[in-house]
C-alpha cells in the first residue's frame, strides 16, 4: 500500500501525467510525426469530426423504456458506453482522432463507464443524472435529464417518453464541450413467467429517435487557435458560432428487463453522420 501510494503521488507530481493515451490534446492537431500540417482545411474538418463524435458519445443515453419510475420511486445503478469511434487512416493520412491523441495512435472505441441515478416525480415526470469516466483518460462526463411520459399507464397504448438533457465533457485543459439531447421514446412491457402477474418479470422494448446539439470551445488563446486553424463552434441555431453539422439526428432502441426490484438494460444509438454506441447497464429499484 506505502509502494502503491508514492507511485499515485509522484505520477500526479510529475508532467508526464498530461500524456494519458486518451486525452484529448487540441495543442497537437497540426502537427504530425513532429511535422506542421499545413492543409488548413483538413485540420478543420479533422477538428469537426473529433468534436462531433466526442458530443455524441458523451451524451446522455435513452436506456429507460418508455415509462417512468413513478412518484415513490428511485434507482440507482451503473452503465456502460461503448462508442465506436472512426480512427481509420486514409491515403496515408492519420485519422482525425490520431491527431489529437499524444501517441498518434487512439483506440477505436471508447468506453464510459458510468454511475447513474433517477427519481420519480408527480405527474409522470422523473428526473435523472449520471457520472462518467472515459477510460484511459482525465476526462469525465457529467450529465442530467429529465423525462416526461404523457401516456403512462394505458393499458392498450404503448408507453411515450420525452427526455431532455444536457452532458458536459470535464477535466481537458484545452477543450469545453457540451451536448443538448432532445429525445422520444416509444416501448411497450410485457410481463413473462410462471405466473402472469403473480411471480413474473417484464421486459420492455423500445425504440426512439431524437436530436444532438453540440457546443465546443478551445480553451486555447485567441492567437493559439488561429495558428491551429480552430475555433468554437455551436449546433444552437441562436449562437453566433452556429454550424448545422453540430446539429446532429439521433436513433436509438433496445430493451429492458425487470425482476422485482433488479433491472437490466441493453441499448444502441446511431447518429447517421457516422458514430454508433452500445450502452448496457444494471440497477436496484427502492
Amino acid at each position: 500500500m506505502k509502494c502503491l501510494s508514492t507511485m499515485l503521488a509522484l505520477t500526479l507530481s510529475s508532467p508526464a501525467w498530461a500524456g494519458w493515451p486518451d486525452d484529448v490534446t487540441l495543442s497537437d492537431i497540426n502537427f504530425w510525426r513532429g511535422e506542421r500540417v499545413l492543409d488548413e482545411a483538413l485540420i478543420a474538418a479533422d477538428y469537426h469530426q473529433v468534436l462531433q463524435e466526442l458530443g455524441a458519445a458523451i451524451s446522455n443515453k435513452p436506456m429507460h423504456g418508455g415509462d417512468t419510475l413513478g412518484i415513490y420511486g428511485f434507482e440507482v445503478g451503473i452503465s456502460n458506453t461503448i462508442a465506436f469511434i472512426d480512427t481509420r487512416s486514409e491515403a496515408g493520412l492519420p485519422s482525425p482522432w490520431a491527431r489529437v491523441h499524444a501517441d498518434g495512435e487512439p483506440n477505436n472505441m471508447m468506453v464510459i463507464p458510468r454511475l447513474d441515478i433517477r427519481k420519480g416525480l408527480p405527474a409522470s415526470i422523473e428526473v435523472g443524472a449520471s457520472m462518467g469516466y472515459l477510460a484511459l483518460s482525465r476526462q469525465t462526463s457529467m450529465g442530467g435529464y429529465v423525462r416526461a411520459a404523457p401516456l403512462e399507464g394505458y393499458r392498450n397504448m404503448p408507453d411515450v417518453v420525452l427526455q431532455l438533457g444536457y452532458a458536459g465533457y470535464v477535466g481537458n485543459d484545452e477543450l469545453e464541450l457540451g451536448t443538448m439531447d432532445l429525445s422520444a421514446t416509444v416501448g411497450y412491457s410485457i410481463p413473462f413467467g410462471r405466473v402472469i402477474g403473480v411471480n413474473s418479470a417484464k421486459v420492455a422494448p423500445y425504440l426512439g429517435f431524437g436530436g444532438l446539439k453540440v457546443h465546443a470551445r478551445p480553451n486555447l488563446s485567441e492567437e493559439e487557435q488561429a495558428a491551429l486553424g480552430i475555433g468554437e463552434v455551436s449546433g444552437f441555431s441562436d449562437s453566433a458560432v452556429f454550424d448545422e453539422a453540430f446539429s446532429m439526428w439521433q436513433i436509438h432502441g433496445g430493451f429492458r428487463i425487470t425482476s422485482g426490484s433488479f433491472s437490466f438494460r441493453g441499448a444502441g444509438t446511431w447518429v447517421p453522420s457516422g458514430l454508433a454506441t452500445l450502452n448496457v447497464g444494471m440497477g436496484f429499484v427502492y
